[in-house]
């Protein structure tokens, strides 16, 4: 009994501390308190005006991000294609990048964000969200695009209209490329801003 006591206690404490031991990202990129919440109410930071601006035209919807570094993206093909460069982000220079999406069944996707370091005119990061039916069909839905030579940064795309998931008879994933082969160019996370039903 005792045993079973310190463990109610332990998870009673670890509960409580929970909040407390999150931490936001104070990272490269100037939106420290992006997706943080405040009473149940999402809180855009400066980079966010574009998803700011769905959610204030359509106030009676509940909207979500789903956000995945490129550290936890893994390769497409068979080659070892990324390079782990630092602060969340990767070098992917041979081939995509991918990361299966999983967001709620009838989901509205409204914006596709990738966010990157390009200090290189000629290199960019693209990325997509890809649907495939497992029939051999898919997809493509962008790209968001990376302005060269604007150091860290993000792009956004906007679906018109919202891509509605089905997962009963599609899925959905991450599509992450970096054009060229550029140290100067790295993929740090991708975005997506959506609404439930």
């Amino acid at each position: 009994m005792k045993i079973k006591l310190q463990g109610l206690f332990a998870c009673a404490a670890l509960v409580a501390a929970g909040p407390s031991l999150a931490q936001v990202s104070d990272g490269p990129l100037a939106h420290s308190t992006t997706g943080s919440t405040s009473g149940g109410q999402i809180q855009f930071g400066p980079d966010d005006a574009l998803e700011a601006s769905f959610a204030a035209a359509r106030p009676f919807l509940t909207w979500k991000y789903y956000f995945v570094p490129a550290s936890a993206m893994v390769r497409r093909s068979s080659s070892d294609v990324s390079t782990y460069v630092g602060t969340g982000c990767i070098r992917a220079t041979s081939d995509f990048v991918v990361s299966d999406i999983q967001i709620e069944d009838g989901a509205s996707m409204a914006v596709l964000r990738v966010y990157y370091k390009d200090t290189d005119a000629s290199n960019h990061v693209n990325a997509y969200v890809t649907s495939y039916d497992a029939a051999g069909g898919f997809t493509d839905y962008g790209p968001a695009q990376s302005d060269p030579a604007a150091g860290y940064g993000t792009a956004a795309f906007t679906f018109s209209p919202y891509l509605v998931t089905d997962n009963a008879a599609r899925s959905y994933v991450f599509n992450v490329r970096q054009a060229g082969t550029s140290t100067s160019t790295a993929i740090c996370g991708v975005r997506l801003f959506y609404s439930i039903p």
